[in-house]
């Protein structure tokens, strides 16, 4: 990459030696300065290796020259030139969430000083802002001190009051990162020019990777922070306003965007990309949605003239400009906070019909099956995810609506995460990883959560939270408060567009009540009072974090009845499929209460009858063969 010269409209920050002060005593030894440090031209300099300084630095002045003005950035703007025009420490650090356009401040100061306006202070008239990319910086420099000459030969270049150049350089928390000897080698470097005003620099970083500079309290010193927060929904579709037609034209006009559209883009913008920040997030979907329509009206033509549909191919043609929608911008915007993942097209008769082989929760499922038909609409920002807490005795029915939910809803199995497991309350760095300096903190293992990197929408089940540790309870707590769960190293885990399922056998002696045999009615029991049960397990506050509480009660004796049957006929049907030449006689009712009476335990749910049924058909297979 070149060298840019950042004056003209630069996003990045970057700091010049205003007064050309490289004369100064005490300059650490790798770099020559004073009065007679040679003047040379900004394209002369030549980095041991053989790497020119333009190869190495990027323009901006020049760059963003006849860029169009930053709006609503006035004040950050004249915060950041006051910085880096005095006389001292003249290096301003911009911390902000990714995407509220802290490298647009850098690109507008240096159109700023590009065009020569009156807003630049006279310290900064001659200034070329360059972005300094720490990857290009680093790359190729595998010889011993090769790094060293290059950043030596920069903080030359940059020092000469003959070139009167600023640096920007953007993410430069990495250069403090002390687990990495090369990134901060830089900074080791950098920081006594950096102290003695011979380096003029304007850096960038996000507002939770900041928090990495504190680990190099004596580099953070030398730059001042301006703070560059979000703009608002306002000022935002006013820049949409700016950058539309520069958009229009790339793709050429042959999409049209009504205002009200323009609208929309901001609303939705917030409301599905939560993890962005405006203007960013807005702008990216406009351009997105661009894009989205002239490839999806293409394809459409495409796809009729090789349907032998010619006719509606060239009514597509004639169509001058593709009318963007706000349905088109709905789906592009799922898909940039999903990363292309969509999740199946929920099918509620097939779900209905999934859930009611379980037997003896009618009372319930119809209430899942609602809730899921509601997030189906999605026409509330979804920023926590969908989370219940099935409550109930072992073998009920719980774990195995889980899945059924999982494979309708997601076309997936559940991320499984069996709470015993997690008892110790060290145990939740399997969750969040270790933080730097522990044990484990670098390994490469793969986490519970790494898959919704790549498909967000999944059902999450925590089976018998109960017995999870209570700082593994509190992460969850949070977790469906927030939406998401900070990593010990690395970006937060967005679990917004998931479904969390925990299942607990807490209660489960209040639930089960008398027992229920042939012919009894099944007691019900309230939100309330699973509530009140559930508290002697559980924090109010955690169990008030799940959208609801759901009992699923005892089997009584007649749904366990209907689970042997059922069961009885799932196993002779397969076993008659793979083996053609057996036979079996349909169960009898007076079997089936024989096997009641004998196997069912109103606290052990339906899994006995399936250990009953294997033996009963072994039973008469072995009976049979003796005969």
């Amino acid at each position: 990459m070149g060298l840019s010269n950042f004056t003209p409209g630069n996003d990045d920050d970057t700091t010049n030696n205003p007064t050309g002060s490289g004369s100064s005593s005490g300059v650490p030894n790798i770099i020559s300065v004073g009065p007679s440090a040679p003047s040379a031209p900004s394209h002369s300099h030549t980095i041991t290796g053989g790497s020119d300084i333009d190869d190495m630095l990027i323009n901006y002045n020049e760059e963003y020259k006849s860029s169009a003005p930053a709006l609503f950035r006035d004040e950050i703007v004249t915060q950041t030139m006051s910085i880096i025009s005095s006389s001292r420490k003249p290096n301003a650090l911009l911390v902000g969430p990714a995407g509220v356009g802290k490298t647009a401040i850098v690109e507008e100061i240096a159109r700023r000083i590009a065009n020569q306006e009156a807003s630049v202070p006279p310290q900064l008239k001659n200034t070329t802002i360059y972005e300094l990319p720490i990857a290009t910086l680093v790359a190729g420099a595998g010889i011993v001190g090769e790094l060293e000459n290059r950043i030596t030969e920069i903080i030359k270049f940059a020092q000469d009051p003959g070139n009167d150049a600023l640096l920007f350089i953007d993410e430069i928390h990495i250069i403090t990162d002390d687990s990495n000897p090369t990134y901060s080698k830089i900074a080791q470097i950098l920081k006594p020019a950096l102290a003695r005003g011979y380096l003029r620099v304007i850096a960038a970083t996000t507002t939770g990777e900041a928090k990495r500079l504190d680990d190099d309290p004596a580099f953070k010193r030398r730059f001042s922070s301006v703070i560059v927060d979000e703009l608002t929904s306002e000022q935002t579709r006013s820049i949409l306003d700016v950058v539309l037609p520069g958009m229009l034209t790339h793709y050429e006009n042959k999409v049209s965007v009504a205002p009200d559209v323009l609208d929309d883009i901001v609303t939705t913008a917030d409301r599905l990309m939560s993890t962005g920040h405006r203007p960013d997030t807005a702008i990216t979907l406009l351009d997105r949605a661009l894009s989205h329509s002239v490839i999806s009206h293409h394809a459409a033509i495409q796809e009729a003239f090789a349907s032998g549909n010619a006719s509606y191919a060239q009514m597509l043609q004639q169509i001058v400009q593709i009318p963007l929608t706000s349905k088109r911008l709905n789906t592009i915007a799922m898909r940039l906070v999903t990363g292309q993942s969509q999740p199946p097209q929920l099918d509620v008769e097939t779900l209905e019909h999934e859930l009611s082989r379980l037997k003896g929760q009618e009372n319930v499922l119809p209430r899942i099956v609602d809730a899921l038909r509601r997030r189906e609409l999605n026409i509330f920002p979804q920023t926590r995810p969908t989370s219940w807490l099935f409550a109930g005795a072992s073998g009920v029915g719980k774990s195995e609506t889980a899945k059924i939910i999982a494979k309708m809803v997601t076309g997936q199995k559940p991320i499984l995460l069996n709470m015993a497991e997690f008892h110790d309350a060290h145990t939740i760095n399997r969750i969040i990883g270790s933080p730097s300096g522990y044990v484990g903190s670098d390994s490469a293992r793969e986490r519970p959560f790494d898959t919704l990197a790549s498909n967000p929408y999944r059902v999450i089940v925590l089976d018998e939270f109960e017995k999870a540790h209570m700082s593994v309870q509190r992460l969850f707590l949070s977790a469906l408060d927030t939406g998401e769960i900070q990593m010990a190293n690395g970006p937060a885990v967005d679990l917004s567009r998931c479904i969390v399922i925990a299942t607990t056998n807490a209660g489960r002696q209040k639930l089960s009540g008398s027992r229920m045999g042939f012919g009894e009615e099944k007691n019900t029991l309230s939100k309330q009072s699973l509530a009140k049960e559930l508290q002697k397990s559980f924090d109010a506050e955690l169990l008030g974090r799940f959208d609801d509480l759901i009992a699923f009660m005892p089997l009584g004796a007649n749904e366990y009845a209907e689970i042997l049957r059922d069961e009885y006929d799932r196993q002779v049907a397969r076993i008659c499929a793979e083996n053609p030449g057996m036979s079996f006689d349909p169960i009898d009712d007076g079997t089936i209460a024989r096997l009641v009476e004998e196997t069912w335990l109103v606290d052990q749910g339906a899994r006995p009858a399936i250990r009953a049924i294997r033996s009963f058909i072994e039973d008469s297979l072995l009976s049979s063969a003796t005969n």
